[in-house]
């Protein structure tokens, strides 16, 4: 089914089609509502219609009556219906289940073939809309006739356009009216709003009255992000920001390391984002702020922390071989998203955005040469002027990949890194626990707060190295001038079978980079070892000065080799 779907479900659905992208829907619909806020229009009405428990309603008849219209084989549409038919549920009472009660309509939620039932049910209604421009009486929304547009569609979620006069809104509802009918689906009026321009208040009232539906307002949430007829603002974007400080305060959230809270940067908190980054060309303002929850809950574990960065945010979304964490630099990032947009565009896709655009603004010009066109969203303006980026690079085709874009090329290339630093392998190769490589890469860039550091910010402590009381503490001292350190360097060492004393910080480095390169046994063995004996020390630093707790040498040198074994393994 997931081969053929893409040939018999039309344009005007993107849900769950192959080849077929949310953003389109998002994207036209922002340029056809864009004049909404105009007080001098044409009349103009979009319906807004979200369905009411759409997967548990869909009756089994009308989706075997479709499937037969629309050419399956009568032996799949039979195995289709034995597929369904086969749910059965049981209720417990008090304890004990019931009898299994067979299921008369709906699709179950997680089959794998469901979306693609549900996207050929929506099709009756999509075909049935496309129809209504036939009616004398029916009239388009402005913009909408020469692409025969009345509709958009992705799964539950549907926009429905006509002009704003009696006979078109109720001959387009009308349709709806029938469907519902016909398939079981009906109109979730909490989840539904008509929205009207170019018209009377009393002409709206009547449309509103009519169809039964109330009247709504701009901006509102379309898809997940919010539809607007303006520029895109920070106070749009609030609902992202507050989604992504609930996740840094969540209970989960607050316990983790440095490690631990990178891994929920890298996954949770740039996912969440992303949706947005890949629709729209986002305010900086709203980016940075981002930025700056995430490098916050970094370095204290709160949004609102106020500590100074040890490393550069900019720094830190470098890549590990040039000094960096490979975070995402979420301005560029949007940067390159966006593009993706242009190749669409530039490539003539067979999509119905695309397809709007070149025939209300591209008209058979070139489009890369040709100048931005009036009238445009703020949007699309911004997306269209990101082709002096992809001219600069020369064309699209280092940033594909057969035959589709890649945004991470395009990031990749608007990147600036700088060059690799001397030490890249020990991170890059780095087989040690996440804590420990976070550890050694902080004291890599030499910005662990060690003793040193702290007095010369003008804090007032004492200096001296808490492991050895004889010296005053820095990076140099404390893990390798120490006798504390040394002893346990020096049987770290012997149990590694190197046969040498320890050395000064710079040397050290240079051994464990090149043991990095290897894949031999023991050299990565070495190289884990490097990692966590360091981590161990600051460690044993940090629990002699907040916990009064010291740890034998012997102690932390076992715990060094067991962290070693398990990671080897």
């Amino acid at each position: 089914m997931q081969g053929v779907i893409g040939d018999v479900i039309s344009n005007a659905q993107s849900g769950f089609i192959p080849g077929r992208n949310i953003s389109d829907n998002i994207l036209l619909a922002s340029e056809l509502v864009k004049c909404y806020s105009r007080k001098y229009i044409s009349p103009r009405c979009m319906i807004k219609v979200g369905l009411k428990k759409a997967y548990d309603s869909i009756e089994w008849p009308f989706l075997k009556q479709m499937l037969q219209e629309l050419g399956f084989p009568s032996k799949f549409v039979h195995w289709v219906m034995q597929c369904l038919s086969s749910v059965s549920y049981s209720i417990l009472v008090n304890g004990a289940p019931t009898p299994p009660i067979p299921a008369k309509k709906g699709l179950r939620k997680g089959d794998p073939m469901s979306p693609y039932l549900f996207a050929i049910g929506m099709e009756y209604l999509s075909r049935f809309l496309g129809s209504v421009a036939s009616n004398k009486q029916f009239k388009y929304h402005p913009r909408c006739k020469k692409l025969n547009i009345t509709h958009m569609m992705f799964a539950d979620d549907l926009l429905m356009f006509a002009r704003a006069d009696m006979p078109s809104v109720t001959a387009l509802f009308g349709a709806f009216t029938k469907f519902s009918l016909a398939s079981g689906l009906l109109a979730n009026f909490h989840k539904s709003e008509v929205y009207t321009a170019g018209v009377s208040d009393s002409l709206s009232d009547q449309i509103v009255e009519q169809i039964g539906i109330p009247k709504g307002s701009f901006p509102f949430k379309y898809l997940g992000v919010p539809l607007t007829t303006r520029k895109l603002k920070f106070a749009d974007c609030k609902p992202l920001i507050e989604k992504i400080v609930a996740r840094v305060r969540s209970r989960s959230a607050k316990f983790l390391s440095y490690a631990g809270r990178l891994q929920l940067i890298k996954s949770v908190l740039f996912g969440i984002q992303m949706y947005w980054s890949q629709i729209f060309v986002m305010p900086k303002k709203v980016m940075k702020e981002i930025q700056r929850i995430c490098r916050c809950f970094l370095w204290t574990g709160s949004e609102l922390g106020s500590k100074k960065a040890p490393v550069s945010w900019e720094q830190m979304c470098f890549p590990k071989s040039c000094g960096g964490w490979n975070l995402t630099n979420l301005i560029i990032w949007n940067k390159a998203a966006v593009v993706k947009h242009l190749w669409a565009l530039s490539m003539k896709q067979d999509r119905l955005w695309v397809k709007w655009i070149h025939v209300y603004y591209v008209k058979n010009q070139n489009f890369r040469t040709m100048p931005v066109p009036n009238g445009l969203t703020w949007s699309l303006r911004k997306i269209w002027h990101s082709r002096d980026m992809v001219m600069q690079a020369g064309n699209f085709d280092q940033f594909t990949y057969a035959g589709k874009f890649k945004i991470n090329k395009m990031y990749k290339y608007l990147l600036d890194t700088g060059g690799h630093v001397a030490w890249k392998r020990i991170i890059c190769n780095s087989h040690a626990t996440p804590k420990a490589a976070f550890i050694v890469w902080l004291a890599l860039h030499k910005r662990l707060p060690t003793k040193d550091r702290l007095r010369g910010w003008g804090i007032n402590i004492a200096g001296l190295c808490e492991l050895c009381q004889a010296a005053d503490e820095s990076l140099e001292h404390l893990f390798f001038d120490c006798y504390f350190s040394k002893e346990v360097w020096g049987g770290v060492l012997q149990h590694m079978e190197v046969n040498r004393s320890v050395m000064q910080w710079d040397l050290e480095v240079q051994w464990c980079s090149v043991k990095s390169r290897s894949t031999k046994a023991a050299d990565t063995r070495r190289s884990i070892a490097f990692a966590e004996t360091v981590y161990a020390l600051w460690l044993q630093r940090n629990a002699k000065i907040f916990k009064n707790k010291t740890y034998s040498v012997d102690c932390i040198i076992r715990r060094i080799l067991f962290i070693v074994a398990c990671r080897y393994e």
